[in-house]
């Protein structure tokens, strides 16, 4: 049989290679004319060429893509007195439903073939009732179209929901978000996720690796559910806040059955089924949170503390030499926005010399909130010797399980300063003994004795005072004190511009963050990078346009670099930027991505610094 089987391939061959005759390229498209609402049905685009590209409708009005497009291929041959004729055919088959009754429309496909372009015509289709199925001129219903699907999508067969532990909170209180994909549906795979802005919350992710897929109970039916996303919300303001739509498109894979009669050979390899795969996109429904505002009377040492927390301080040494090191360290401990908390301010004697203070952390994000510590070091040089106190600090939080503010303080502490063991003295930087810094003052200085008869001077030389060299280096001197003077006067006015500083430093700050997020990359640590990288983009925006980092959403930046003259095109690639690093947070990437990412932010953010310079 195997060589009887060989003898006719190698004999097709060589009749192939007499001779074949070409054809004109025909693209066609079968489709019934009337259909039944809520059947499956297919058409099919045709070729009698291979085509380079097949581009589908752009549009399917009226009907839902069950499966497809599928493409066969297939070849025929006949032997007329002894001429040889070919004839090949190239199939892409839709397998699509219409639940309403009325007119289906699909738009036209095109096809290249050697360069050039053809294109079908617009298919109308009528759709009746399903009880009153009926045969039109130009087809059939579904039992004519050759497929039904075995396990066909219905609306509630794949859902996608957003769940929050409360609806109601205080600013600063977190809502736990929870993402969720629903199906009843073999489920391929799911892309294009696209997540909301969380307009007015600050948002910390929290780790979902752990869930796996398990049975649910959903409005009476049972589905296989799994999160794909969980988050905490912190509201950064009062009143009614949304938590907006997200959308995925989900993969199902779809076994079409065959209702076309089957030969043995078809049936024996499985030929009267097909896995299909189907797209549906699923978007959720969007959720309010009513933010209430804080209650009236809050402490003076409030500053947005929302939770439950303990606060410790200490100092190194509490008996310590002049122009010596000190450190006063605070802790602060418990739960809540923990990470949006900001050093007390901590009042010490003049005498003091403070130094910027350290802040490090310990925190762990799960689904009761943020748990952990911040501890904040303020470090100082006494320079004059006695005994001063320190404090006591207050901290203030909000309590939203009590709805009440509470006050914490620590205890005095006390610090003797002993007389700098150096022994160096006032004009070397030391310390003055027996007497405070505050209460030092410079009463009057020693006047030298004025010699009263002719101390008998004469000229030797010329004399430079009333030269002409002198009244121009006179005028040189005067001009440079005078623009000293508008120099020292502008930079002293743009110093106490808080808005001017913040806008020039925004660069630096944005390159900071970028070396972060580098040294980040180099570790392979992803999501760092990202969180790092997000930091660097909206911290130079909210410095840039000064707009608070929690009320920056990705329209305001756009409208704002508009009016500020950036193209299109660099805004454009800022936000999508944006939405890459925000995607890359949920999604598994490559090293690679992240260098291009890296190299894309350095690029942007250099671009945005030359339009943007106010």
């Amino acid at each position: 049989m195997l060589r009887l089987m060989k003898y006719i391939g190698v004999a097709v061959c060589l009749l192939l290679s007499v001779a074949v005759k070409g054809q004109d390229v025909e693209f066609n498209v079968d489709a019934p004319s009337v259909v039944a609402s809520g059947e499956a049905f297919r058409i099919e685009f045709s070729l009698n060429a291979k085509p380079s590209q097949f581009t589908p409708p752009a549009t399917f009005s009226g009907v839902e893509v069950l499966a497809g497009p599928t493409l066969s291929e297939g070849t025929s041959v006949s032997i007329i007195n002894n001429n040889v004729t070919k004839k090949s055919s190239y199939t892409y088959t839709y397998v699509l439903q219409a639940n309403a009754v009325g007119n289906a429309t699909i738009s036209e496909a095109t096809a290249t073939v050697q360069g050039k372009t053809y294109s079908t015509k617009p298919i109308n289709i009528e759709v009746i009732d399903g009880g009153n199925q009926s045969t039109g001129s130009g087809g059939g219903q579904s039992s004519d179209a050759g497929f039904m699907p075995s396990n066909r999508v219905g609306a509630d067969d794949l859902l996608v929901r957003v769940s929050v532990d409360r609806n109601t909170v205080y600013k600063g209180q977190p809502v736990r978000a929870v993402f969720k994909i629903y199906t009843r549906v073999q489920l391929g795979r799911i892309e294009n996720i696209k997540f909301p802005a969380f307009n007015g919350f600050w948002t910390q992710e929290l780790d979902v690796s752990g869930y796996d897929w398990q049975r649910e109970t959903l409005n009476g039916k049972d589905y296989s559910s799994r999160v794909i996303k969980e988050v905490l919300l912190y509201p950064q303001q009062s009143g009614q806040l949304h938590i907006e739509q997200f959308s995925v498109t989900a993969i199902v894979q779809v076994v079409i059955q065959s209702q076309r009669p089957q030969s043995l050979f078809d049936d024996f390899f499985g030929g009267g089924q097909q896995i299909q795969e189907v797209r549906k996109d699923l978007v959720s429904s969007p959720i309010a949170i009513t933010v209430k505002d804080f209650p009236a009377g809050a402490p003076a040492s409030f500053n947005g503390a929302v939770g439950q927390f303990q606060m410790s301080g200490n100092i190194d040494n509490q008996s310590v030499a002049a122009n010596a090191s000190n450190n006063f360290v605070l802790k602060l401990s418990g739960v809540g926005n923990l990470p949006l908390i900001q050093a007390p301010d901590i009042q010490m004697p003049s005498s003091f010399e403070q130094y910027n203070k350290k802040t490090t952390e310990s925190l762990t994000h799960n689904a009761n909130g943020i748990t952990g510590y911040r501890q904040f070091e303020y470090p100082f040089i006494p320079r004059a010797e006695g005994r001063y106190t320190i404090g006591p600090v207050e901290f203030s939080y909000f309590d939203p399980s009590a709805a009440k503010y509470v006050t914490l303080s620590t205890a005095v502490f006390n610090v003797e300063v002993r007389p700098d063991s150096t022994g160096t003295g006032l004009s070397g930087g030391g310390v003055i003994s027996g007497i405070n810094k505050e209460d030092l003052k410079i009463l009057d200085r020693d006047i030298r004795f004025i010699r009263l008869d002719n101390p008998g001077l004469r000229r030797i030389g010329n004399v430079f005072f009333g030269s002409f060299g002198y009244f121009v280096a006179l005028v040189l001197i005067l001009a440079a004190c005078a623009a000293g003077y508008l120099f020292l006067k502008k930079h002293m006015r743009e110093m106490q511009n808080a808005i001017l500083i913040r806008n020039k430093k925004a660069n630096k700050v944005a390159l900071q963050r970028l070396k972060m997020a580098l040294q980040y990359m180099e570790n392979g640590e992803e999501k760092p990078f990202y969180e790092e990288m997000l930091r660097a983009f909206w911290g130079y925006m909210s410095d840039k346009l000064n707009i608070p980092v929690s009320n920056l959403t990705k329209d305001n930046i756009r409208e704002e670099l508009q009016k500020r003259g950036v193209a299109p095109e660099q805004i454009a690639r800022f936000i999508d930027t944006i939405s890459t690093c925000e995607y890359a947070q949920y999604s598994p990437s490559s090293s690679g991505q992240m260098s291009e990412v890296y190299n894309s932010a350095a690029a942007i953010l250099s671009k945005l610094e030359s339009v943007i310079k106010k």
